[in-house]
């Protein structure tokens, strides 16, 4: 008798194991389905406008942080991306990628480069007066341009 309860739960399991198999998709058609239309996203705000004249330090930080620029200095140019964290980098044409660190001060912006293989010591932190003209910055004999 043990036997025969033990083939019929070994039957009610296959059975069930069947009942599965043909609800699973392999080989039954399923609809098809109309793709997910794309979700709207609202468009990026624009980036904060430049201020004109001096700036405190309030006003370079918000102009500077989570935005990329062109840059221009006699003999270099390239693009740098500033960080609200207080870093930036840069990718200079003709040499490379780099690092540093940058601060507001007001009426300053102060910039130090970390060394890399084209800049082996780095550089020290300077400070230079921080202008705008309403589409550049300019600090020292740096251009800045937003991107």
């Amino acid at each position: 008798m043990q036997y025969n309860r033990s083939l019929s739960g070994s039957l009610a399991i296959a059975l069930a194991a069947l009942s599965l198999a043909a609800c699973s998709s392999g080989g039954m058609n399923q609809p098809d389905l109309a793709p997910a239309a794309p979700v709207a996203t609202a468009p990026a705000a624009p980036p904060a406008p430049l201020p004109v004249g001096p700036m405190t330090a309030a006003d370079i930080t918000r102009v500077l942080a989570e935005r990329k620029f062109t840059f221009a200095t006699p003999g270099r140019k390239g693009t740098v991306t500033y960080f609200r964290d207080g870093t930036f980098e840069y990718d200079e044409a003709g040499k490379g990628m780099g690092t540093g660190i940058w601060q507001a001060a007001d009426g300053k912006l102060c910039e130090a480069r970390n060394p890399t293989s084209f800049l082996p010591k780095g550089t020290p932190s300077t400070c230079n007066p921080i202008t705008s003209d309403g589409t550049r910055l300019t600090s020292g004999t740096l251009q800045l341009i937003p991107l």
